[in-house]
C-alpha cells in the first residue's frame, strides 16, 4: 500500500511505510558501531570535483564506500567518536545530494505502489539511472504536475531554490472533518543551506491551505539565519509542490 493512514485525536495522519525505512537507514549508516547521519556532497563537475557514487548513493553503497575509504589508511572507525567519522565521510567527499536522496526515495515508494521504480518514469525514451539525476530532470514539466497544497499527498516532491534544490513530502497530517483540511506537512531532504545539514526531515504548519506552499509556517531555518520557506520557495521562480504524472 503506497499510503498509510493513522487516527490521532482530531487528525488523519498520512505515512509511507517505504519512506519511513529509507529515510531511518540513511539516517542510521552503521558505521563503527555507530549510528551516522548521512552528511550532504555534490559532485563539482566544473571543477572535476567527485565523491563515491557522487552524491547519489544507496545507504549500503554510502556505508560500503566509507569503509573502503577508511580501510585504504588503516583507519579503525569503531575507535572514532559519531563526530570523527562524520568529518572523515566529509573530508573523503562522501555523501548525498538532494536529488540523489530524494531519487531513491520515489523509487522506493514507486516499488511500495506496485512499480517497477521510476527509473522509466522520468525521461521520454531513455532510463534515468541514479547517477543523472538532478533537480532539473526530476522536475521538468514533462515528468511533474503542479500540485495546490490542498491536495498535497505523501511522495509530491517540493522544488526549492529556483529549481536548483528539492525534498520529498514524507507526512500529511488532517483534519478528521469533512473537508479534510491540510495542517501539516513534513518534508525530508540532504541539504547544505539549512542550519542542520545533510539528510533529515523538518515540517510546515499549514494556517492557511487556500494559499502557496511558501506562505505557511517552516520550521526549518536556512545557514543564513532566516526562515527556510520563506528564502529558497520562491512561487513565482516554478518553486512548490510537484507529483511525477505517472502517479497523478
Amino acid at each position: 500500500m503506497a499510503r498509510n493512514e493513522s487516527q490521532s485525536k482530531n487528525f488523519k495522519i498520512e505515512t509511507s511505510e517505504s519512506l519511513d525505512k529509507l529515510f531511518y537507514k540513511y539516517t542510521h549508516l552503521p558505521l563503527g558501531g555507530k549510528e551516522i547521519v548521512c552528511p550532504y556532497w555534490m559532485n563539482n563537475l566544473k571543477a572535476g570535483v567527485f565523491g563515491p557514487y557522487g552524491g547519489k548513493g544507496t545507504p549500503r553503497e554510502i556505508v560500503e564506500a566509507t569503509k573502503s575509504e577508511a580501510e585504504k589508511i588503516g583507519l579503525d572507525l569503531s575507535k572514532l567518536s559519531k563526530e570523527e567519522i562524520l568529518a572523515f565521510m566529509k573530508s573523503k567527499r562522501i555523501g548525498m545530494d538532494c536529488s540523489g536522496f530524494v531519487f531513491w526515495m520515489l523509487d522506493a515508494l514507486d516499488r511500495e505502489k506496485g512499480g517497477d521504480g521510476i527509473a522509466n518514469d522520468i525521461l521520454s525514451g531513455d532510463r534515468l539511472l541514479p547517477s543523472r539525476a538532478n533537480v532539473a530532470t526530476l522536475t521538468n514539466e514533462g515528468a511533474v504536475s503542479a500540485v495546490e497544497l490542498k491536495d498535497v499527498r505523501v511522495g509530491d516532491m517540493i522544488r526549492l531554490d529556483k529549481g536548483k534544490h528539492v525534498a520529498i513530502v514524507m507526512r500529511v497530517v488532517r483534519d478528521l472533518g469533512d473537508m479534510g483540511e491540510v495542517r501539516e506537512v513534513e518534508y525530508a531532504h540532504s541539504s547544505a543551506r539549512t542550519k542542520i545539514l545533510g539528510v533529515h526531515a523538518e515540517k510546515i504548519k499549514i494556517k492557511d491551505q487556500t494559499r502557496g506552499l511558501e506562505k505557511q509556517q517552516w520550521n526549518e531555518i536556512a545557514y543564513e539565519g532566516k526562515n527556510y520557506g520563506e528564502t529558497y520557495c520562491l512561487s513565482l521562480a516554478g518553486d512548490g509542490l510537484k507529483r511525477l504524472k505517472t502517479w497523478v
